[in-house]
């Protein structure tokens, strides 16, 4: 191994080791591959043997298979299945403690591991909410409802109905019917669109006056504007700042948001309009430029501005900003939105209550709820904080700002050294799209910041088990030029961190990778490389297990038949739609058939599907063509049922009265 290589192991090795530490608050950056989730079966095992109770411990996943996992991993470590090798032994070990400890307080954890207490998010959200006082929760427990779209929609439809009965907000929806081409499906659609992303408006409308809308977005505008300018100047020198000033048109240039506007006219002057570094400086930039001290004192800007490579991102940046104060026909926009917004949440709340069903964001709502009063910790928040003693998150990078609020109410009260601990582990760098609202800068403020008054040690896991060492050095030399140099919080950022290989051979040998482009529509080109790949492959690994993912259906049915053309098998999994699938082909008929009597193609697939498969024969002598009776009615005719073939009746007469009890009658 190289120095370097031996350094950052050990490092790992380090990080390792005190991030199951039971007696200190970590945040955990694990990537892909390094071994989070036996970090955090080791960490768990570590606390329950040293709680009173295993209901001091909260395990919060994301996900029902994480949680699985999860469960499964805890299961088998207490039931010796630990592997082999220096893990396996220290997980040995580690179950060998709590099994003590669980025989001492009689847990029976071997018997009952539904003790442990290991939920997903949206799970814990609801026992909290159920916890809400009945008034609160207008009536009975809250049931997640399947397809809350239709709730929004519905909401929003009410919203404009209200409208029409009020001129205050008859106003404020015509001024959005003109901004949206006076189209009532556009206002709906926008109404229902930001229900469903209520979590981000919903605490800055209620309870606010409709003018704070504006007046917040304005705001907005001016840090950001302040941020971008803050980055930039850090990277200019007084000379260069005083003769970026000087150049024609441009005028004085700050930190205050006041010159963003002389800002962006000298990004036009510096820059091309695709983003570039200008070449050329010619009269065409204007008459001030018919001077050629002008043109090269420009071209020495852009020549200093050019060694600074992340200029040139930060003067894209301020040049794509919008002007920082609104227009007054803008503002008068925000605020009649604000109304309609408020109007459309208490609408949706009588949805929820009509239906008794709610959405992931009103619980998520109401555990928060439950959480606080008046800004303060609840009693329910106060006395969970002292019941549980430690907290354990996966998967952080997908966590909400909801969900770290929730996190904070958890954890109100909590103090460095109290015995109490808040473990996260995730890779931001993996938070790659807005998984229910998620946010990675969420992940980056509470390594930064911490939860509350709790801070938590940062660590970080570089070692990526999984894959071989030529395929992790090539991810890091793709990766490390797509990703920022520097995290980000504002923009929400994430910097690239470079894995390193756990086992095998040593770095340094040419990727298993290749690229290649094909033009979009040469699908036989790109077939046919597949091909000559996936042979070439065969002929040196002859068992090789060799994957083709594909982003449609179609493109695998040619490849498909070419490798079977070249005598090589293929399967292809889940290229059937679930709607192609036949079971489900037959539940839809059967669903269509109960609601709709007069559905007669519905109920001849009912008819002929593996419940009941009659014969085509049965079915033309029970319904024929033009036939005036419904299929339901024909099944009720002594004549028609005798007709049909012997076998068949005694099918056709279970059926009937199987669905006959489905359709109450």
């Amino acid at each position: 191994m190289s120095g370097p290589r031996v350094q950052a192991g050990v490092s790992d090795d380090a990080a390792r080791e005190a991030a199951t530490d039971p007696r200190e608050s970590i945040v955990l950056q694990a990537p892909a591959g390094s071994g989070k989730t036996t970090v955090l079966t080791q960490r768990m095992l570590r606390l329950l043997a040293e709680v009173d109770d295993p209901q001091e411990i909260l395990a919060i996943t994301f996900t029902r298979r994480a949680a699985a996992e999860m469960r499964e991993r805890m299961y088998r470590a207490l039931h010796g299945e630990c592997g082999s090798g220096a893990l396996g032994a220290r997980l040995q070990a580690l179950a060998a403690a709590v099994l003590e400890r669980s025989a001492a307080r009689g847990w029976r954890l071997q018997e009952d591991p539904a003790r442990l207490r290991i939920q997903t998010i949206d799970a814990f959200n609801l026992t909290l909410a159920n916890r809400l006082p009945l008034a609160a929760r207008a009536g009975g427990p809250l049931a997640l409802g399947e397809r809350p779209a239709a709730l929004y929609r519905l909401a929003a439809r009410d919203t404009l109905l209200a409208a029409e009965a009020n001129p205050a907000l008859a106003a404020d929806a015509d001024l959005w019917f003109e901004r949206l081409d006076n189209r009532w499906g556009n206002l709906e659609g926008l109404l229902a669109q930001m229900l469903a992303e209520r979590a981000h408006w919903l605490p800055h409308v209620l309870g606010h006056a409709p003018e704070a809308l504006a007046e917040r977005v304005g705001t907005s505008l001016r840090r950001v504007a302040e941020s971008t300018l803050g980055a930039l100047l850090a990277l200019l020198d007084a000379p260069l700042l005083a003769a970026l000033s000087q150049l024609p048109g441009v005028g004085a240039l700050s930190g205050e948001p006041g010159t963003l506007e002389a800002w962006q006219r000298l990004a036009a002057q510096v820059l091309t309009q695709k983003g570039q570094w200008r070449r050329q400086v010619t009269r065409r930039l204007g008459a001030e430029y018919a001077d050629a001290a002008a043109r090269a004192a420009l071209q020495e800007c852009i020549a200093a501005l050019a060694a600074l490579e992340p200029a040139r991102e930060r003067l894209n940046e301020l040049a794509a900003l919008p002007r920082l104060e609104l227009a007054p026909d803008e503002a008068s926009a925000l605020a009649a939105l604000s109304r309609l917004l408020q109007v459309a949440a208490a609408e949706l709340e009588v949805r929820f209550a009509l239906e008794g069903q709610v959405d992931y964001t009103r619980i998520a709502g109401a555990a928060q709820a439950a959480l606080t009063e008046e800004g303060e910790p609840s009693d329910l928040a106060l006395r969970l904080g002292v019941r549980l003693r430690h907290i354990l998150v996966d998967e952080f990078q997908d966590t909400s700002a909801a969900q770290t609020e929730l996190i904070s109410g958890l954890t109100a009260g909590w103090e460095p050294g109290d015995g109490r601990t808040l473990f996260v582990v995730g890779d931001p760098m993996q938070s790659i799209y807005m998984f229910r609202e998620a946010e990675v800068g969420c992940f980056l403020a509470v390594r930064d910041r911490g939860v509350g008054t709790l801070r938590l040690r940062p660590l970080q896991l570089r070692r990526n088990f999984r894959s071989v060492p030529p395929l992790i050095e090539w991810c890091n030399q793709i990766f490390a030029q797509l990703f920022p140099a520097s995290d980000d919080l504002r923009s929400s950022a994430v910097r690239f961190t470079p894995s390193i290989p756990g086992h095998g051979e040593a770095p340094g040998q040419a990727p298993p990778v290749e690229l290649r482009l094909f033009a979009a529509a040469d699908r036989r080109a790109e077939s046919e490389a597949l091909l000559e790949r996936i042979v070439a492959l065969k002929k040196v690994e002859p068992d090789a297990s060799i994957a083709v993912l594909v982003a449609a259906r179609r493109h695998a049915e040619q490849l498909i038949a070419a490798l079977h053309g070249r005598g090589i098998e293929a399967i292809g999994v889940q290229l059937v739609p679930l709607a192609e699938v036949p079971i489900v082909r037959d539940l839809v008929a059967l669903a269509r058939a109960l609601c709709h009597l007069a559905e007669r193609t519905a109920w001849l697939a009912v008819l002929r599907a593996p419940w009941c498969g009659v014969s085509l024969a049965t079915l033309t002598r029970l319904s024929p063509r033009q036939d005036t009776l419904l299929p339901w009615e024909a099944l009720h005719e002594p004549a028609r049922l005798e007709a049909c073939e012997p076998a068949d009746r005694v099918r056709l007469e279970r059926i009937r009265t199987v669905l006959g009890a489905a359709l109450g009658r």
